[in-house]
């Protein structure tokens, strides 16, 4: 701690005792949608984030030190000093974090950026109150054209460069808050941006009467007083609409989706495995997690839509989510032309398999099926299973059997052969009743959890593209101690807040 400049700061730094009778309280609400409130079922650092874009206060993502002699000072999110203080062991010689006077070396965008070592004076700045001062002074600096943005600078903090052996990116567990509480404040910067320039972007163009409406404004007077969003602000509302409006578009010019993909990340793919250090384990390093699954899932879309393997690909949509599960999966829905369309039972045994393969024949795909594609078990066997509802699986696993593949109305029922062999999985005896259906050469090739289901003739159109931009995963908290023992009103006390999960703040930094 010798060479770091704050050592007298936190020499200064008065105890704070955290009262542990508190807790944070998950409402799970079965009334609630359960697509974006479901609760969470990974272990994982997350954060629990209020965004709420109809105050005109903005949002406080900052820390606060209290001096032994009683008075606080609150760091900011956008001051540099903000990092060295908030994680210390992440920089012991107190490298400062993200500011704004950070200049590129070249206007060229492919060029590396400038980072500093240090902002502040040593010398000359002695006190907290120094310290804030030379900050709020980096901090009102203009010409941000020529400087490195906060999204730019961790994502330049997290890459993987062999010649420099990283601390962070070894720090397993606190790795992960920071990669939270760094997109955080990467939200936070642009939320600022936007919330101080809501002339620029024209906000008085959305403050119209059907944009008041679906916020549940009804008092004439409130009408236009909100701060809004823009719909080039990643997750917000208004981008969903647009996005979805989009995709209906789409239907309406080239007809309803024929396949619905879902493909998830394997976090035993060896592209991750082989940067990974003795003794590490794939869940510390979201970093790679992100990368990896977004380089296959463009091996996926050139699959799909380059090399044609369901057909000519006339429109397609999809979106990338960060369920409470604690893997990103990807949902894809796919057009394909008349000549490619996929109208007798015939056909769909050409592309979906929903049985368990000949373990001699195929052996890779039998071992793929086995690890990925297998429900469960659920029901009696585990009726705490997270797709258990009322006493039921809400995913309808085991299916019937079947010997040919039938279409219903809005339904199909794949061809599920009886037969005696069964696999053991999970410690349950399972048999083709719980294979998920799948596309053979997709599933060994990725090898992941990845589900094909036809869907050309299912009417519900409208909710599977709803399904698809359902927004942001979202859970109803409240803070309690129970040392209180006076009821509260629900209504008053939960709060509906946003919930990033670690691999969407990786996805989104980089």
């Amino acid at each position: 701690m010798a060479l770091n400049p704050y050592t007298q700061f936190f020499k200064s730094i008065r105890d704070v005792g955290i009262d542990e009778e508190s807790r944070i309280v998950i409402k799970s609400d079965l009334m609630q949608d359960q697509r974006t409130h479901n609760a969470p079922t990974a272990s994982q650092v997350a954060a629990i984030w209020i965004d709420d874009e109809d105050s005109s206060e903005p949002p406080r993502h900052d820390i606060v030190m209290y001096a032994t002699f009683g008075i606080s000072h609150r760091i900011l999110h956008y001051y540099g000093c903000y990092d060295p203080l908030q994680y210390p062991l992440l920089f012991p010689f107190g490298e400062t974090g993200w500011h704004r006077r950070i200049y590129r070396v070249s206007s060229n965008p492919r060029r590396r950026p400038d980072l500093p070592t240090f902002s502040i004076n040593e010398v000359l700045i002695q006190t907290a109150e120094d310290l804030l001062d030379n900050e709020e002074q980096v901090a009102g600096t203009s010409e941000s054209e020529k400087k490195v943005s906060c999204r730019e600078y961790y994502c330049y903090r997290l890459q993987i460069r062999p010649t420099n052996s990283s601390i962070l990116l070894r720090s397993g567990r606190l790795l992960q808050q920071y990669i939270v509480d760094m997109y955080i404040k990467i939200e936070t910067t642009r939320l600022d941006y936007i919330r101080n320039n809501q002339n620029v972007i024209r906000a008085d163009l959305y403050q119209g009467v059907i944009d008041s409406y679906a916020a549940g404004q009804t008092r004439g007077g409130n009408i236009g007083t909100c701060f809004i969003l823009p719909a080039s602000f990643i997750g917000c509302d208004r981008e969903f609409r647009r996005r979805y409006f989009c995709s209906m578009t789409i239907v309406q010019r080239y007809g309803k989706p024929d396949i619905f993909l879902t493909n998830t990340c394997n976090p035993r793919w060896p592209e991750i495995e082989r940067e990974l250090s003795p003794f590490e384990e794939s869940h510390n390093r979201p970093d790679l997690l992100s990368r990896i699954f977004r380089s296959k899932l463009i091996e996926l879309k050139k699959d799909i839509c380059v090399r044609k393997i369901f057909g000519n690909v006339v429109g397609y949509v999809y979106v990338v989510e960060f369920q409470k599960r604690g893997l990103p999966h990807a949902h894809f829905l796919i057009i394909l032309d008349s000549d490619s369309k996929i109208r007798t039972p015939d056909q769909y045994d050409e592309f979906v398999s929903a049985k368990l393969p000949d373990a001699v024949e195929n052996p890779h795909l039998f071992s793929a099926v086995i690890r990925h594609m297998m429900h469960g078990p659920c029901g009696e066997d585990n009726p705490t299973n997270s797709c258990m509802k009322n006493g039921h699986c809400k995913n309808h696993y085991p299916r019937e059997f079947a010997d040919t593949t039938t279409c219903g109305r809005n339904s199909y029922m794949y061809r599920r052969r009886r037969t005696s062999f069964r696999v053991t999985v999970r410690g349950s005896q399972l048999n083709n009743r719980w294979v998920v259906p799948y596309n053979p050469f997709l599933l060994v090739k990725y090898d992941c959890h990845l589900n094909v289901e036809i869907c050309s003739t299912i009417k519900a159109v409208k909710y599977m593209y709803k399904y698809v931009y359902k927004g942001h995963d979202r859970v109803s908290f409240a803070v309690t101690d129970p040392r209180e023992q006076s009821s509260f009103d629900e209504i008053t006390f939960y709060q509906s807040a946003r919930w990033i999960s670690l691999p969407e703040a990786a996805w989104r930094i980089f």
